[in-house]
């Protein structure tokens, strides 16, 4: 008797359930391979795949057509892609996973200085009035949340295309329906894209910024853009893709199901099972003559007549066996098929990616896990250069860039699970005297806007510094002896009046302590 075996039996599924909780926590690096099993299940138990052969409205065959040429199927891998989001809560989960690692925390460099020629007051305060007027554009573009934004649609989708709303005060991007748009250039290193105008749903032009609007009617009214194609100004638009390495549309995680997608063993082998599983056997004694060896006592024609009777009357996983003499009921479930063949099927993924199992789930030091968060993040960190090419753009179109100096916007490679690491080195970089205090601030989540405006109140207006004085450290602790920040007495300075009652404070503190 061959051993039985479940082709996906629940501990294996709490446990490939356990190792994706793990991988969202930053517990333990993403299984790949565990990844595959829980979307096979999901496709199995949530969509009517194993009877149409089908994911929503497209067949695998055509699927699997459009991975081959995504640029003559785009729309087919962005629609089956936001099925399995709503579908598959394990393929939302992993989208989900790479959509939010990233943190965005920025820093404005200032590069490109003209030293020799910044050497008057009047230059060095337009190039401070200047910075000051890059950090709050940023802080008015929110650059964080607005990131956040399109990495929900672009790791789901690959490309986000959006329409730039602006005021003095406000800053918002619009989303597009990736249906009507297409990457048509690269500018400065930035994607630019062109909208089909008659894609445009004529209930939906008032949301449109004036220049689409504009565009739409020239187009119907047969005055320009007879191609039905138009391309936004560059300063208004934003396109961002995920996947660089083609410039038609890719969703990051439909690349793996290539695999999963292969679905016909397994099929057949699930179908297989249940139909022996559900079988059943039902024998009917056929009366024989003692006198006589193996004379039926009913004849042939007599036998039909009930047999027709009584399969009427029965479902399809249910025969009726007619056999002379005794018997009892057939099941074939003890003898289900021994093919764990959904495990079998994922073993192939890593051999088939030419990467070592190890660097992604299979280590178990902590070397191993490092460079397997790493390997996830390294994407969120490509993703990060490209940002940072489109604002430096942006900054470019601002007219922010002066002769003496430029400006560029440089995102730190951080996420959720190394933010401690990263904010840890520009801290000791900071101590050992390298100009890092700005990257050290953003690193904890303060935009330069914010840190120079809340230095400023808690130095010059709060005067927080007469009243919060540090503990006597070997950070806090002079070259001769002294203990905390040089006084104003020190320096040959008088106290202000803040001054002067801190000190008396401070006095009357000291007495009592002795005191006691």
């Amino acid at each position: 008797m061959p051993r039985k075996q479940v082709i996906y039996s629940s501990k294996s599924y709490e446990k490939d359930v356990k190792a994706i909780q793990d991988a969202e926590s930053g517990k333990k690096p993403l299984d790949l391979s565990a990844f595959k099993r829980l979307m096979v299940h999901d496709l199995c138990s949530n969509t009517n795949i194993l009877n149409s052969m089908k994911i929503g409205a497209y067949s695998i065959e055509k699927i699997q057509d459009a991975l081959q040429n995504p640029r003559s199927h785009s729309s087919i891998l962005l629609e089956t892609s936001r099925y399995l989001m709503n579908v598959s809560p394990f393929y939302m989960r992993i989208n989900n996973y790479f959509s939010k690692m990233g943190l965005f925390n920025y820093v404005i460099d200032v590069y490109d200085l003209k030293v020799d020629e910044l050497n008057t007051e009047e230059k060095q305060k337009k190039l401070r009035d200047t910075y000051f007027a890059v950090c709050s554009e940023f802080e008015k573009i929110n650059l964080k949340h607005e990131m956040l934004k399109i990495m929900e649609t672009i790791v789901p989708e690959d490309v986000f295309y959006g329409l730039i709303f602006e005021d003095s005060t406000d800053f918002f991007i619009l989303k597009l329906n990736p249906v009507i748009c297409e990457i048509r250039q690269i500018q400065d290193g930035v994607y630019n894209y062109r909208i089909r105008l008659s894609g445009i749903s004529p209930l939906e032009i008032g949301t449109y910024p004036d220049n689409i609007k504009q565009a739409y009617l020239d187009y119907h009214h047969g005055e320009k853009y007879h191609d039905g194609w138009y391309i936004p100004p560059a300063d208004q638009q934003v396109c961002f893709k995920f996947n660089t390495s083609l410039l038609t549309p890719m969703p990051f995680m439909m690349a793996l199901t290539k695999d999963i997608l292969d679905l016909d063993v397994y099929k057949k082998l699930k179908l297989q099972k249940a139909r022996v599983d559900n079988y059943k056997a039902i024998v009917v004694e056929i009366p024989i003559d003692e006198d006589a060896v193996d004379k039926p006592l009913l004849t042939e024609d007599t036998l039909t007549v009930f047999a027709e009777m009584n399969k009427a009357n029965m479902p399809e996983d249910v025969g009726l066996l007619h056999v002379p003499g005794n018997a009892e009921a057939v099941s074939f479930k003890d003898n289900a098929n021994s093919t764990n063949n959904l495990s079998d099927a994922v073993t192939n993924l890593y051999d088939n990616a030419g990467v070592s199992n190890e660097l992604f789930n299979g280590g178990s030091s902590g070397t191993a896990f490092k460079l397997s968060l790493e390997n996830d993040a390294a994407f969120i960190y490509a993703f990060y250069r490209q940002c940072e090419r489109f604002f430096n753009r942006f900054i470019k179109m601002r007219k922010y860039n002066k002769p003496l100096y430029k400006f560029a916007v440089r995102i730190q490679d951080s996420t959720v699970f190394n933010r401690r690491d990263v904010s840890d080195s520009y801290l000791k970089a900071a101590q050992n005297g390298l100009p890092f205090k700005l990257d050290y601030a953003a690193s904890l989540g303060k935009s330069q806007s914010r840190l120079i405006g809340d230095a400023i109140l808690e130095v010059d207006i709060l005067h927080l510094q007469d009243y919060f004085i540090p503990l006597s450290t070997s950070y806090t602790q002079s070259g001769n002896g002294s203990d905390g920040r040089p006084t104003n007495e020190s320096k040959g300075l008088d106290l202000s009046d803040e001054g002067e009652k801190s000190a008396n404070k401070e006095k009357d503190l000291n007495r009592n302590l002795c005191f006691h």
